[in-house]
Parts: structure tokens; sequence; C-alpha cells
């Protein structure tokens, strides 16, 4: 008797991004705005060190960084939140848990000046990244505003000047390896930040 093995189901959405524009060109400037210039802080990767140790290494990742300013009304949060289940539910259908506390988005700063870049990476990883299932990018600056500082992902079709328009949000698994090229000219902006949940089964 042979018995075949039953065929997996699989789904044609994990191997892509979701980008749609949520927020406007002004809000998007007022979320700059709302940034303290004092809070800025050196970005700093894992898996360099211990495990759950983030360390600087700028030939790694040379950006600065602060925590995404949140209103009393929990804006710009609740609206990008509702981006993320409603991309989940059309994409991925991840079993999700939510944002986690020590470990909310950031707004991440890109300079020519210090020649702002992530090479590549993967946003799962240890400690409080290892419950990561989902990422998001929310394009703050203008795109002519900058040269350089490109998102891409490795094997994925994407159109770089449509993640690039002011107010797009990009949605992907964390998993997915990506990258920011370095920044020519200008400055870059962009908030990220990650979605929780159980072990991937």
């Amino acid at each position: 008797m042979i018995i075949f093995p039953a065929m997996p189901v699989r789904n044609p959405c994990v191997s892509i991004a979701f980008h749609r524009v949520v927020f406007s060109p002004e809000e998007c400037k007022g979320i700059i705005a709302s940034t303290d210039e004092a809070a800025w802080q050196e970005g700093t990767v894992g898996g360099h060190g211990k495990p759950g140790e983030f360390l600087e290494v700028p030939e790694a990742r040379s950006c600065r960084e602060q925590q995404l300013p949140i209103a009393a009304n929990g804006y710009p949060l609740n609206r990008i939140v509702t981006e993320l289940c409603q991309a989940n539910s059309d994409g991925w259908k991840f079993e999700l848990s939510g944002l986690v506390g020590d470990d909310m988005p950031y707004v991440m700063r890109y300079d020519a000046n210090g020649r702002g870049h992530n090479d590549w990476h993967v946003d799962l990883g240890q400690a409080a990244t290892a419950s990561r299932k989902l990422s998001f990018l929310l394009q703050l600056s203008e795109s002519d505003s900058y040269e350089g500082g490109d998102l891409s992902f490795h094997n994925m079709n994407l159109d770089n000047n449509v993640v690039r328009t002011i107010g797009t949000m990009t949605v992907f698994p964390t998993y997915w390896l990506h990258r920011v090229s370095p920044v020519t000219q200008g400055v870059r902006y962009a908030a990220v930040g990650w979605v929780h949940g159980p072990s991937f089964r």
C-alpha cells in the first residue's frame, strides 16, 4: 500500500509586502515635528553580542532613533494598528498578540552626514524581538527630499517609487531579508515597528 502525504495549505501571501498611503503629507510632517530633538539616540542592532544584547555597530546600521510620540488619543498609533490588522487579515493571517511595551515603534532618522543605512537583516531575533511577526515602515519624508535610503527586499518585487511616497505604510513578515541603502544626500525619516504574536506553527 502506498500512502501519499497530504498536500500542505500554502499561503500565496507569505512572500509579499503590503503597501498603501495611510497618512497625508501634512500628517507625516506633524509626526516629525512631534519628535523631541534631545531624545535622538544612536540606533543599535542585535545578533552582534550576547543573546538579547543590542549594540552600536555602525557598519551594520547607522541612524538616529527615538520612540514614536503617541498622543493621548492614541494617534498616530491607532491608525497604524488598524492598517496592520487589515493587512494581516487580507494576507498572512498570522495569529497576533499586538504591540508590546518593551518593543514599541520608533521614528528613524537616516542622515547623509552619517551615511545613514541599515544593512541586510531580518527583524525576527532573540529576546525582545523573538516574538515579532509583522514589521511596518511608514514613510515620513518626501521622496525628493533625500537621495539613496531605498528600502529593498531580497527576492521580492517591490516598486521603490511606491514605498518612497510620503505617507505610504509598508507591511511585511519579520522573517523577510531587507535593508535600507545609504542616504547620500538629505535626511530620511520613517516610523517603524513590529507586531508580536505566539510562535510560528
